[in-house]
């Protein structure tokens, strides 16, 4: 059994330590937080034996390192794990710059470490049944991905106040984020090239989200891919539009639900109204896909749960990396460059109204 030290005993660590609790390899041993009085409380509500003072101590005396710590600290904590020997487990994103990921890559191949990062809407319901409806060819040939994250402070806490840790990322809120609309594209596309980054700053602007909205393209020879994020719709929406050649799979990403369109159009179909037909069809997917979404919830399984175990399966040679290199590349790369292009629309902007 893999001894597991968790660093960071902030909001998210719940998640992973509940999902712990269900690894056949591993188990938490202990836990360590700049707050000790936080690390005391987590560890007696979670039955953890040992609460550490020294970050260099738990890394030292834990096989498996998972840390729930804010982006700006990752570097460091990760160089610390991999130089050490030790398999590591991160909240997204990894790092906040190309170069940094460069030298953790290169310290990770002259290491033993072994890496996942918590790609975790990949291992959402919806996400993996599509993925396997178009790896079956259920909606042709993968053409577009559209994808729609519309927020508002009366429903996103990262966005209220100015004090939240992704305001200080470049792109503030959207580079929290971003990560998860990339590793989506990657496993749903491949990798794709930038397009172009369009960047709107309107009076209703927030201190998290100074470009409050904001359009960016990624491109391959087969596919677009297309984002929108707002933070200025109070609607909270977040989905994702997978186009083919043969129909559309619409993902609710908050509701982890999906829709498979596949009508063809016709006279007929027209004069009784394709949307009452499609509201219909929609209503009978959504009887299994709610049983089978209640089930997995019951049993307290979340897709942080999925990427723990086969991350816990990946380390015993028995499962595949739940992210591999390539992805994290992709996703680094693509939020440092959008990241920062936001950053530098937003700059421009403000020199040019202040001459």
């Amino acid at each position: 059994m893999k001894s597991v030290g968790v660093i960071g005993c902030g909001h998210i660590s719940n998640t992973h330590l509940r999902s712990w609790q269900k690894a056949r390899y591993s188990q938490v041993t202990g836990l360590f937080d700049v707050s000790e009085e936080m690390a005391n409380k987590k560890a007696q509500k979670f039955g953890v034996s040992k609460v550490y003072t020294d970050i260099d101590q738990i890394i030292a005396e834990c096989d498996i390192l998972d840390v729930c710590t804010p982006p700006a600290t990752h570097y460091d904590i990760a160089e610390k794990v991999i130089q050490a020997g030790k398999d590591l487990i991160i909240e997204k994103p990894l790092v906040t710059d190309t170069d940094s990921w460069l030298k953790l890559k290169e310290q990770l191949e002259n290491s033993s470490s072994r890496l996942a990062v918590l790609h975790n809407m990949k291992f959402g319901l919806a996400v993996q049944k599509a993925k396997k409806l178009l790896d079956s060819g259920r909606i042709g040939n993968l053409i577009r991905i559209n994808r729609y994250f519309m927020t508002h402070p009366d429903a996103d806490r990262m966005l209220v106040g100015d004090k939240h840790w992704s305001h200080k990322l470049p792109g503030g809120r959207w580079y929290e984020t971003m990560p998860h609309e990339l590793y989506l594209t990657h496993y749903f596309a491949g990798w794709s090239e930038l397009k172009n980054v369009s960047v709107l700053s309107t009076p209703a602007a927030l201190p998290g989200a100074p470009a409050d909205e904001v359009c960016f393209t990624l491109q391959n020879d087969t596919c677009i891919s297309n984002y929108h994020y707002s933070s200025n719709c109070k609607l909270n929406r977040r989905y994702i539009e997978l186009i083919g050649t043969g129909g559309t799979i619409y993902i609710d990403v908050l509701a982890d639900m999906l829709f498979v369109d596949q009508m063809s159009d016709s006279k007929f179909k027209r004069g009784l109204g394709l949307s009452w037909l499609e509201a219909g069809k929609r209503l009978l997917q959504g009887v299994p896909d709610r049983l089978s979404y209640m089930m997995q919830r019951q049993k307290g399984i979340s897709p942080h749960t999925r990427i723990i175990l086969q991350f816990d399966e990946f380390i015993e040679g028995k499962a595949e990396s739940p992210t591999p290199v390539e992805e994290v590349d992709f996703v680094v790369k693509y939020c440092d460059l959008v990241g920062k292009e936001i950053d530098r629309q937003i700059a421009e902007k403000k020199a040019g109204a202040g001459k």
